[in-house]
């Protein structure tokens, strides 16, 4: 067996912090009571704020954390998900198992500095997820659920030539919907629409978009056209095959959530952060544009003490403005009737996790300030691309965490941030000979490493 992750001791401790913070979200996503949904989601957040506390968490040697990662998706691969989706979960699981089983046998045996074997990596990872897509969109009856039916509703709209955000329409199918209620007007911002509406156009269902985007994920985690150290790129396709075999990942592409769309641009960005720092803030100007609760990643870009502080914040807000103006030109009132209006004051969600599904109804002004509070403290620390997935996990955490409602999609969207700051840990750690060799240090934000290094 090698040593899977030979590399600096500050990325060996902040691994440890997202180790932590991936378990607490696979207890999560696991649960199906909710006093220990809530219990998760309170102790997950509570996890990613403190890592703004401790620069290190522990300095004790880790070996074999990457293989660590890829026993625990072993785990997850078994379907230990409680709840009505476990049949099929564990068919999924039998189905996808040879292919992971080959996928933890590359990162076994260690030999990845052949370019062809980590691009069959990447394509088992990629099949994976192409797998599981199929299973769950093709031979499955669609869910009943509104954000499907907005989803169709929207492309049968636009392939007749009309205005997606007055004439799409859905049942309001959630619980505490009264009788009768209706979504009029599609629910989700321009690049939301144009992903779903164009898979539908495209593929005969809009839930490809969502697995288009996953498998982008993979690539951009495996990256098999750097190079890297052998004990990075295996780290890599570890925590890759931890996204994968998530026993939830196929209820989301079921469900059609849009939360996928933005993991690839919120990824990129962090990977590009300290590299080009201006295209970094292009593609998370674009993944704040996504959804609307992304607007919650502002007072944190504008807190974030570092060099390129306010031409990030202006690039990426700009950015993100820009790609609602086709949603304007749909007319601005009919815009923000159908997707900003609905999201201010609604009631809360019974069955959301977070304080809302126990009965605590906070108010919404609260759950602003306790999100910008965060957001502003968590940001004047500064630092790498690795820092502030943890830091937009942490605002975004906090806000559905009080917020009027929170769903399996929103914190396996911040499962997903966690897993992307450990990887931008990995891709960017410097190995120990190029340690050893004291390369002069620069301080950005907070964060000291060496020159060469992202």
């Amino acid at each position: 067996m090698i040593d899977l992750l030979k590399i600096n001791a500050s990325t060996r401790s902040w691994l440890g912090f997202q180790a932590l913070a991936i378990a607490a979200f696979v207890t999560l996503i696991l649960s199906n009571m909710r006093p220990i949904e809530v219990a998760a989601a309170i102790a997950a957040v509570g996890l990613l704020i403190a890592s703004r506390l401790f620069g290190s968490w522990s300095e004790r040697e880790t070996r074999t954390i990457a293989l660590g990662f890829t026993l625990v998706a072993l785990l997850l691969g078994v379907g230990l998900a409680a709840g009505p989706w476990r049949p099929y979960i564990l068919l999924t699981t039998v189905f996808i198992l040879p292919l992971v089983i080959a996928c933890v046998m590359l990162v076994w045996r260690g030999q990845l500095e052949a370019r062809g074997v980590r691009l069959l990596a990447t394509a088992v990872l990629v099949l994976i997820v192409l797998l599981v897509g199929v299973l769950w969109i093709v031979p499955v009856k669609p869910p009943s659920v509104d954000v499907l039916y907005l989803h169709w509703s929207a492309a049968d709209v636009l392939r007749d030539g009309g205005n997606p955000y007055t004439d799409a329409y859905s049942e309001n199918t959630s619980p505490s919907a009264p009788e009768g209620a209706e979504f009029v007007g599609y629910t989700y911002p321009p690049l939301a629409l144009a992903a779903y509406a164009g898979s539908d156009l495209a593929f005969g269902d809009p839930r490809w978009a969502s697995v288009i985007a996953v498998a982008l994920v993979m690539v951009l985690i495996t990256r098999p056209w750097e190079m890297m150290t052998k004990h990075q790129a295996a780290a890599l396709i570890a925590l890759g095959l931890l996204i994968v075999v998530n026993p939830w990942l196929g209820t989301v592409f079921w469900f059609g959530w849009t939360d996928p769309i933005s993991l690839p641009l919120l990824l990129g960005a962090a990977l590009l952060w300290r590299k080009n720092p201006i295209w970094a803030a292009v593609l998370l100007g674009l993944a704040l544009g996504t959804k609307q609760y992304f607007v919650m990643a502002l007072p944190l870009l504008l807190a974030w003490n570092d060099t390129f502080r306010w031409k990030r914040f202006w690039v990426a807000g700009g950015v993100a403005a820009l790609s609602i103006v086709p949603g304007l030109l749909f007319g601005p009132a009919n815009f923000w009737n159908a997707t900003i209006g609905p999201s201010i004051g609604a009631p809360i969600r019974l069955d959301s996790i977070g304080l809302a599904g126990i009965g605590w109804e906070t108010p919404f002004w609260l759950v602003i300030a306790l999100s910008v509070g965060v957001a502003v403290w968590m940001g004047r620390k500064g630092g790498s691309g690795s820092r502030f997935m943890l830091g937009l996990g942490a605002t975004l955490g906090i806000a559905f965490l009080v917020g009027s409602q929170a769903f399996l999609n929103y914190w396996f969207l911040i499962g997903a941030l966690a897993l992307f700051s450990a990887v931008v840990s990995v891709s960017t750690a410097v190995p120990p000979r190029a340690e050893a060799k004291a390369e002069p240090v620069v301080d950005l934000g907070g964060d000291r490493l060496p020159a060469s290094a992202d």
